[in-house]
């Protein structure tokens, strides 16, 4: 069994430094193949010496096909291997380095040695540090058992290829036909057994912080063939890295195009026949207006798409990400425009009624536009999501009812668990969670329940986000921020606790221009989404906040 020390010492060197000199050995093998198809008994002898002689000729080129195989075999394992390994060491790496950080040691069998905490802790502090050293615990356990179980898979894995090679049995020789003898054939085959299988993730439904550690023991090759080979098991995974993650959900956004399309197809059949009175007429009005809707959802589908092309060389801080992709129901998408793993400044917008993967291109635009104000208020690196992963209200009526924001509740702790966990560098990104309209709701809410890892809080015209104190957010009072524009109805209506931007919920406010007015009345629905328009000091103050700044 491979214990911890064993895997400290693994070092992927000597395999990758093999596989330049098997690639030459492998190069002088195939070159020799024309050489062999011109060993053939001449015509005319017969006889026991022609027979022996012919014997010799094709235990020669039996030889040689399994000696091209075994060392295509070992070529290939060698270097998959040392891939391997690099993974495995980089799990190790971030496991010894979080149990530093906390005051824990991971022993040589792997069991996790607490060290206690540090002595200088206040009295008052004492019972939460107790509670985050137990979490930490519980993700060090974590991470070295998907190390050293990724480190036993391997280390089977590569076994049976030296195993094959030793037995002479990387493939049968003897089965081929030498009169068409082929040594790059035989090494293509050998190379198939070459190969080794990556380890399968944490099952559906695992934590951000086990998705993690499973993902910290693949080299980034591994990472990427995975995205490729099973994109179903990567795009949706919290905890994986945004490349990886963009690369799968890029290949799923194509897969729910063709089923939205054999799905419009299938309607149009249906519609056909309903007017041709081959089943109910009555249908085609509903029948129609599910098309209607579809089409929405194509096109929303396809202005994605569109939005996600990009030049090869674009910055990675101006690059879209596809962290997500479902087009089931009314649609869900996640697009960062910049890579969280690596920005300084991540921030999390969250939508509000309304919003489906039809119409998700506007809820990216304010992503794009608050992106481009946080990129104005700092020169570091700032990534700015647009997170629809939750059903959201189809209409007003339907935004008076909490079940909607219970059901982000969930999700978006779980993404943003994952944003820490994926985040690259030894400094923590800043994290801001920014909800507008219900959005603020279903932001507040898991805020509320769940404790959401982050740094600040932005609630947006906002009916109230479930709370009557901003503390009641799990973050101090001058990190929660309302902003509020005088001639927005929503934002006075306070349906989910008091209104955020009430001196008595005790949170900061980023001033608003008072928006469009309706005579009489003052309020207007304009006023609801002009938080965002380049001229309102708002977008300045959300950019400042996004970029960890105070506004001003």
């Amino acid at each position: 069994m491979v214990t911890w020390s064993d895997v400290k010492r693994w070092r992927p060197g000597p395999l990758q430094g093999a596989v330049g000199p098997l690639n030459e050995a492998y190069n002088k093998i195939i070159a020799c193949g024309d050489d062999l198809r011109d060993i053939n008994t001449p015509d005319g002898w017969s006889g026991d010496a022609a027979g022996a002689a012919a014997n010799a000729a094709n235990g020669i080129i039996d030889g040689l096909e399994e000696y091209s195989a075994e060392i295509a075999a070992m070529r290939r394992g060698m270097a998959a291997t040392g891939d391997a390994i690099t993974g495995i060491q980089h799990g190790v790496t971030e496991a010894e380095s979080l149990a530093a950080t906390h005051h824990f040691r991971i022993g040589d069998e792997g069991a996790i040695i607490d060290e206690g905490p540090p002595p200088d802790i206040p009295d008052g502090q004492r019972e939460a540090v107790a509670a985050e050293r137990r979490t930490v615990a519980a993700e060090l356990r974590e991470r070295v058992t998907q190390v050293l179980k990724s480190a036993g898979d391997l280390d089977n894995d590569f076994c049976a290829v030296l195993d094959r090679i030793l037995a002479d049995n990387t493939i049968d020789a003897t089965a081929n036909d030498n009169q068409q003898t082929s040594l790059a054939a035989a090494g293509n085959a050998g190379a198939v057994h070459g190969g080794l299988s990556i380890p399968p993730p944490p099952p559906a439904g695992a934590t951000a912080a086990q998705n993690a550690a499973y993902w910290a023991t693949l080299s980034e090759g591994q990472r990427t063939q995975l995205a490729m080979d099973l994109p179903e098991l990567v795009g949706p995974r919290d905890g994986f890295s945004a490349k990886q993650r963009d690369i799968a959900n890029r290949r799923l956004m194509e897969r729910e195009r063709t089923e939205l399309q054999n799905e419009r197809n299938r309607l149009l059949d249906g519609i056909d026949a309903a007017e041709r009175g081959t089943i109910d007429p009555t249908d085609t009005p509903r029948l129609k207006e599910k098309l209607g809707d579809l089409d929405n959802k194509i096109r929303g589908l396809d202005n994605l798409a569109g939005r996600l092309e990009q030049p090869p060389d674009t910055p990675e801080d101006q690059k879209y990400y596809l962290l997500d992709i479902d087009g089931s129901h009314d649609g869900r998408a996640i697009v960062a425009h910049g890579n969280p793993d690596t920005a300084q400044n991540v921030a999390t917008f969250v939508p509000g009624t309304g919003t489906d993967l039809a119409n998700f291109g506007s809820t990216l635009d304010r992503a794009d536009v608050m992106h481009r104000a946080a990129d104005k208020a700092t020169s570091e690196s700032n990534s700015v999501i647009a997170w629809l992963d939750y059903d959201a209200p189809d209409s007003i009526p339907d935004a008076a009812f909490s079940s909607f924001a219970e059901g982000a509740r969930q999700p978006l702790d779980g993404f943003q668990d994952g944003l820490r966990e994926s985040h690259q560098g030894d400094t923590p990104s800043h994290n801001t969670i920014i909800g507008h309209s219900y959005g603020s709701t279903a932001a507040g809410f898991a805020a509320r329940d769940q404790q959401l890892a982050m740094d600040d809080f932005i609630a947006i015209g906002s009916p109230g986000v479930g709370v009557d104190d901003a503390t009641g957010l799990h973050l101090p009072p001058d990190r929660v921020w309302a902003v509020a524009a005088e001639n927005d109805p929503v934002a006075d209506l306070g349906h989910f606790g008091t209104a955020p931007d009430d001196p008595s919920f005790g949170a900061n406010t980023i001033f608003s221009a008072p928006g469009s007015s309706w005579p009489i009345v003052g309020y207007s629905p304009e006023a609801h989404s002009q938080y965002w328009d380049p001229r309102n000091p708002s977008l300045a103050g959300i950019g400042q906040v996004i970029a960890g700044k105070q506004p001003h």
